[in-house]
């Protein structure tokens, strides 16, 4: 069926971005026409504001050399215009009253000058100058070209993921359904499919081959029966050849299809608290009133480390509350909750409000995540739980791709507290196809009941050397990095340093941009080469190295490059991280459930994202941003050396699984 949804997609894409394109060919022509008459009309109303604030002056008999605070109000007026160069007050006789400019306008060549008159009845005594820079039109419609293409990506992507819900539909299960099974067996491979579970004409067509599948298997079990039984070698000779090349009593690893329609109010849910990364710092920062006893950096740190402490404690308690309540009806909750968070966090008048509001979004956020995750579980086996769960990392990885761009973009054109707004709208979306995605709940089948780790398990855990180290000196470090980054730095000091929130957005987008084609990649070496310490290793010094790009590179290519490289990082340690968990639990700690120490895992983990930012916000108020990314990073090459230090005494030892790929 690949090919067919390939193809079908491919055709979509091209008329989705065939029409995009020609939208956006259309208005970028007109923006081309219209934008420097418009920079002109902006110059002339900003010149003729400042021209009437000196000809008040004069009316009240002030001469024009005696007027206070000048600089101040050119200053002001160029602070809010950051298409102009520079502005300037010259007097009758080319003199300057007064004048203020951006670093390295005085280098310009050519600048667009805009000429307002200051008049004394009908006598012009002086006038406003406003300097813009020939490239800023450029400049604009290449950021324009950007947000395009932005969009353009997003709108994609978007339309991909509602398709896998229409696809997921009963019609729609047994049209796919009908065709892996025709693809497959005109390829030869005459394995048992999952059943689609759907009725109509596509349905009973699917049933009637698996039937026949299902009869073949039979008879080629019966076949090998009698050769055995007659000790008949040739006949056994053929007939494992024929099961060789046709798998007829083979199974597949694929996860149910109807689980596939969790994806889409997943990805809408992520991708409205996405949208929230590029200006939620600086949205803090505009509502935080100074503390005497925490600096502003810390104060803006609060809401964020509320919301990461709540979500990583309640992923510990929320998997039975979800089973007992149903794993659909949990997920909608969790949704509706995070609505109102979103919605609140939007109307919000200080830091207090901010803080409970985004609490309660860390609370949907959480229900959400463990009503999904159990979902998938519920629905699958141990042979193919794997790819169910790439369910939710895949509708995770999407969202980040393409929420903090266009969130930077929304914020930018629409403004912080509408962007709340669209994010609660797009988890009321979540809603609604949650509804059509998981409409029935069958009974919890208890398959991941009591694997809530307790204190008693998490100190067992952390007794283990090899565990703890590879916890405390890898997965955390990881975690911390990642929030003190990309949740927390990486958007206030662009927002500090005048970027807006469409380019924060399209540096923290590189992250995501990394990780989706990587992760994949890596996870199948990494299983075929049994090397997985060496991934987490090398994936752990690229992290901490990451952060000396905004040391040596200006902004904000700095900053891209440092995220980019995170996102690579990340991409080599993220999954084999993950199992060489399961694998020390398992020689550690046999008689320990795997999914508890998979909970003291992702605690620690969640525990990571909590206190990164507040180590950040510390370290950046008390020594400034190079000692913050420095001492960041230091933690994760720390953490990289322990691990390494007990790799390479287990390697001499025999004792850490994943040497055996090494040697």
């Amino acid at each position: 069926m690949r090919r067919l949804d390939l193809a079908l997609l491919a055709v979509l894409a091209l008329l989705l971005v065939g029409a995009l394109v020609f939208v956006s060919w259309r208005a970028l022509d007109s923006a081309e026409r219209l934008l420097l008459p418009e920079l002109n009309r902006k110059a002339e109303v900003v010149g003729e504001s400042i021209s009437g604030l000196f000809e008040e002056a004069i009316d009240y008999g002030i001469p024009l050399k005696d007027v206070v605070g000048a600089d101040e109000v050119l200053r002001e007026a160029l602070a809010e215009s950051s298409e102009f160069a520079s502005i300037a007050v010259r007097m009758e006789g080319g003199s300057e009253l007064a004048s203020v400019e951006r670093a390295g306008a005085g280098s310009l060549r050519s600048p667009i000058i805009v000429k307002t008159a200051i008049k004394q009845g009908e006598e012009v005594v002086a006038e406003v100058v406003i300097a813009i820079p020939p490239a800023v039109v450029a400049r604009t419609i290449r950021n324009i070209w950007l947000d395009v293409a932005i969009v353009l990506l997003a709108s994609i992507l978007v339309t991909f993921e509602m398709l896998a819900l229409v696809f997921s539909s009963d019609v729609g299960r047994a049209l796919r359904g009908l065709g892996q099974r025709l693809v497959a067996i005109n390829r030869g491979d005459l394995r048992a499919h999952t059943p689609v579970e759907s009725k109509g004409i596509f349905g009973q067509a699917s049933d009637d081959l698996d039937h026949r599948l299902s009869s073949l298997a039979k008879r080629q079990r019966e076949l090998e029966g009698r050769a055995t039984a007659a000790r008949d070698t040739e006949a056994g000779v053929a007939l494992q050849q024929l099961e060789a090349k046709h798998h007829l009593l083979g199974k597949r690893d694929q996860p149910p299809p109807k689980l596939a329609a969790i994806r889409a109010p997943l990805f809408l849910f992520f991708f409205a608290e996405e949208l929230t990364r590029p200006f939620l710092p600086s949205y803090i920062a505009s509502l935080a009133s100074p503390l005497p006893w925490l600096s502003r950096e810390l104060v803006i740190s609060l809401p964020i480390v509320l919301f990461m402490a709540i979500v990583a404690i309640l992923l510990l308690f929320l998997n039975d509350l979800t089973e007992r309540v149903g794993r659909g009806r949990s997920l909608r909750a969790g949704a509706v909750i995070a609505v109102i968070g979103f919605a609140g966090s939007a109307y919000v008048t200080d830091l207090l409000q901010l803080m409970f509001f985004r609490g309660l979004t860390a609370v949907g956020y959480a229900l959400v995540f463990v009503s999904a995750q159990g979902a998938i579980i519920d629905g699958t086996e141990r042979r193919n739980r794997a790819r169910g769960l790439s369910i939710l990392v895949g509708a995770i990885f999407v969202a980040a791709l393409c929420g903090p761009p266009v969130g930077g973009i929304l914020a930018d054109r629409l403004g912080e507290r509408e962007t709340f707004l669209v994010s609660a709208v797009l988890a009321l979306l979540a809603i609604v196809t949650a509804r059509f995605a998981m409409p029935h709940q069958a009974r919890p089948r208890g398959i991941t009941g009591g694997a809530r780790p307790n204190l008693a398990t998490f100190l067992r855990v952390i007794s283990k050397p090899p565990l703890a180290l590879l916890l405390f000196g890898c997965a955390l470090p990881a975690k911390l990095i990642l929030a003190a980054l990309i949740f927390y730095l990486v958007p206030l000091s662009m927002a500090d340093s005048g970027f807006d929130q469409a380019s924060i957005g399209r540096v923290l987008t590189l992250y995501a941009l990394a990780m989706l084609p990587l992760v994949p990649l890596v996870s199948r070496f990494s299983d075929r080469s049994g090397y997985r310490p060496g991934f987490v290793l090398v994936g752990a010094a690229l992290s901490a190295s990451a952060i000396i790009h905004p040391l040596i590179w200006a902004e904000p290519w700095g900053e891209a490059a440092m995220v980019l490289q995170l996102g690579v990082a990340q991409a080599l340690s993220i999954t084999p991280q993950s199992a060489l968990v399961g694998e020390l639990g398992r020689r550690y700690l046999p008689d320990v459930p795997e999914g508890m120490v998979y909970g003291v895992f992702r605690f620690v983990e969640r525990s990571g994202n909590a206190i990164g930012p507040l180590i950040a916000a510390w370290l950046l108020g008390a020594y400034g941003l190079d000692v913050a990314l420095i001492a960041v990073g230091a933690i994760s090459l720390i953490g990289a050396l322990l691990y390494l230090a007990a790799w390479t005494v287990g390697r001499e030892g025999r004792s850490l699984p994943g040497s055996e790929g090494a040697r």
